[in-house]
Order: C-alpha cells, then structure tokens, then sequence
C-alpha cells in the first residue's frame, strides 16, 4: 500500500520505518529540510535503539523515501498518516494547531477514496474535527477518517512497532477498517491483537493507558515517601506487591517521578478533557499533584545533608528522563538543576546521550559544567546526584569514584545503587523511600 506520513519526528519516523519494513511503499515528509537531508542519507536525527539500522535498509531496499514537498507526496497516497506535534497549549490544552493546519494543507491534494489517520495524541473529539477541517478543504465527502493511537515506548521505539502489545484503531467504515486490517497484516498473522473499536474510544484509550501508567508511579513515589517515615523499604514493598498477579511488576519503581513528552502532557490534557464534558477525574488530578512535587525530595536531601547549596559542587548523572533516549523533555533534570542554580550551587553535569539534547531545551545551559566522561563530573564535588538509571551509573566503582570526590553524600534519585555498597565505600547514601 502506499503511505504518506505528515511529520518524520519521533512517532512518524518510527511508523515509516516499520511499514517500510512490512513491505509498504512509505513516503515521510516534514518541513525541516535539514532533517529531510540527513534521513535520505540514512542518518537518524533521534537516539533510539535499532532505528538507524533499520532506516538504513529500507533506503537500501527502496521502501522508504523522505521529502519536504508534502503536497506531490500525498497525491497518489491510499492512506496519509499525521504525526504531528500536539504540544501542551493554554492551561494544559492539547494544542492541535500543528495537526489541523497539516490536515487543512494536503487534504485538498488527496485523491478520493483517501484514507486519513491521526497518529498523533489527541483528545478525544479530534478525528470529528479532523474531519470537518477535510470537508472544508476539499468541498466533498469522498475520504475516510481513522484514529490509531500509538503506544512507542522511548528507547524501544522500534521494537514496539515490530511486536506492540495490541494494535488500537478507530472506524467508522468498513473501508477504514479493512485497509488498516491490511497495513498490520504481518503483525496479525503473528497474533499481535487488532482491536477495532469507535473513534471516540480509540481516542480515549490512548490517554487511559498512560495515565494508568503514570498513576502506578505517582502511587509507589507516595508509598515510598510513607516508608522514609515508617522505616521501610519501597524497593521490597514495590517487589512484594509487584507478584501479586493482579498488579503485577511493572512502573512501580520509587524516584524522582515521570518525564519525557508523553506522561505529563496527556494527564493534564484528560482531565481537561473530562472538565469540558463536565466530568471532574479527582484522581487524575492527584497523581498529576503528587508528581509535580516530587523534584523537592532531592533537594530536601541536599540541603538536610550540605545545608546552604551556594558554592556546593553537585555532580549530576542523567539529564534524560529515562534511560535509552536523548529526550529530555519535562525530564525532572531540567526542574532540579534549574533549583539548584537558584540555591547557588555550582553542576557538574554528564550523560551518555542527552547533553546535547539538554543544551537545546535549557535556558540555563550556559550555567552548567558539562562532562564528556563520567569521571570528570565527579571532580572535588560535595555530593553526587543520580537522575537517571542509565548502566554506566548501576555499575560505577564507588571506591574509584570516593578518591574522586570532596564529599560523600549520594543522593540516588533512582534507587539505582546498593545502598550498603554505597556506605562500605564510605558515603553517606540517601536513597527514595529506603
């Protein structure tokens, strides 16, 4: 089948890449010709594991090519995918500016009979929106509209495209629904479900599996604030209750709570949904609480340790805000670095991937000391910070790393490292909930 994809950033180009490799004819457009360029050579402008490799061959193979003219692009497309950016806009918002206006633009292009998907997280309410921008633009009825959220999990993007869980699609018509049934077919004869279902609640299911998730961490960092108190153990408590095959394992590790570009934005954006529906989430709204507050646990620890942080050198492991990406965005780095700077202390920052990516994103950059090695964030510095659970930092020799240091304080925001490791070789260690 041959498929277009308006915008070739992180879920777009992941999507590309995949139905390439099924055997679709896949053209990826955007409008960053710098980014265009370096994908038609192969380059991947994202970190993400097994993407390049896999972009590689399919150039190679012909399935895949990239453009900036979206509009000769969509022009003999069976279905034209949108994974556009929907930012956070005015008061949490979903902004669908980006969406509609890309939707406005190549629809008028589109043969009849095309088939249009959102791909992008939106709330629920947007494929009839979608729809009625395409009516306008085009001054006829003749295409099909479809939702089919994505699920990608930063780090093992690719993977998750290859072997998902479940694939969601929304329909209305059984066009829609046959023609997604064909571009999945490899992943259905392996017995990956297809779940065809109403728009409105494909819609929905995308903002209800994350925000599941992102309640399932909030809830464990509340335990583990409760265990600090009580002298418990959270790493225990989170294993103990993980086997209950109810629960089961899985987000419920203690830390400096959830980042990156998903978690946040779809909370707050569902509750927002919900308000104007006139439904109230109370407890969607609480975890979104819980989690805003959680980056003052390891300045508490800091200052509970070092007391006043002006002139302190603080040496940062992790920027990204999960391990196996570059992405910084709503990383907690980004909100505790910045509260040290104004507490006066002075960061020693290093990360395997995503210091570049912080640079960008970081209107205080220019105040912080980046690393090229791991080794040199921890010159004469008073206390070392653990942000991500990156391997480089799991298996640090802390006896090494203490003949490095000033000081001895580890405050682990992770929950990464042996704590009576840490302590046999000398630190005081401060872990989340332990």
């Amino acid at each position: 089948m041959n498929i277009t994809i308006i915008g070739s950033g992180y879920v777009g180009l992941t999507a590309g890449v995949g139905f390439s490799h099924f055997g679709h004819s896949v053209t990826c457009t955007d409008i960053d010709a710098a980014k265009i360029e370096k994908l038609s050579q192969g380059v991947c402008p994202i970190y993400e594991i097994g993407l390049e490799d896999l972009l590689k061959e399919n150039l190679q193979k012909g399935t895949i090519t990239f453009t900036t003219n979206t509009i000769e692009a969509v022009k003999n497309a069976e279905a034209v995918f949108f994974a556009v950016n929907t930012p956070q806009g005015e008061y949490g918002k979903a902004n669908l500016t980006y969406l509609l206006n890309a939707v406005r633009t190549v629809s008028p292009a589109c043969k009849p009979g095309t088939l249009f998907i959102n791909k992008s997280t939106a709330p629920v309410g947007t494929i009839e929106k979608i729809r009625e921008v395409i009516r306008e633009a085009r001054g006829d009825d003749a295409f099909f509209v479809a939702s089919n959220p994505e699920f990608l999990k930063e780090g093992t993007a690719v993977a998750d495209f290859l072997k998902p869980d479940r694939i969601v699609v929304g329909v209305n018509h059984p066009n829609a629904e046959e023609r997604l049934h064909a571009l999945y077919r490899p992943l259905i004869e392996d017995g990956i479900p297809f779940i065809a279902t109403n728009i409105p609640t494909a819609e929905l299911i995308k903002y209800a599996s994350n925000s599941m998730l992102a309640l399932r961490i909030s809830f464990i960092n509340e335990i583990a604030d409760f265990c600090e108190l009580v002298g418990a153990d959270v790493n225990e408590v989170a294993y103990a209750i993980g086997l209950d095959q109810r629960i089961g394992p899985h987000f419920l590790r203690a830390g400096i709570g959830y980042g990156g570009s998903c978690f946040g934005k779809d909370v707050k954006a569902l509750a927002l949904s919900g308000e104007e529906h006139g439904y109230e989430f109370r407890i969607i709204k609480a975890l979104a609480t819980v989690n805003d507050l959680r980056y003052r646990i390891v300045i508490q620890k800091l200052t509970t340790h070092l007391g006043q942080l002006k002139g302190k050198v603080i040496a940062v492991l992790g920027l990204a805000f999960k391990p196996m990406t570059d992405d910084v965005r709503d990383a907690p780095s980004l909100r505790i670095i910045s509260e040290l700077l104004d507490q006066g202390a002075v960061i020693r920052a290093y990360d395997p991937v995503a210091i570049e990516s912080f640079k960008k994103l970081s209107s205080r950059a220019h105040e912080i000391v980046f690393t090229s090695t791991i080794n040199e964030a921890f010159q004469k510095a008073d206390a070392l910070l653990l942000l991500t659970a990156w391997d480089e930092f799991k298996n640090m020799d802390l006896f090494e790393v203490k003949k490095t240091m000033g000081g001895t304080l580890i405050v682990d925001g992770m929950n990464i490292l042996d704590p009576h490791a840490a302590k046999n070789a000398g630190f005081t260690y401060e872990g989340i909930g332990r």
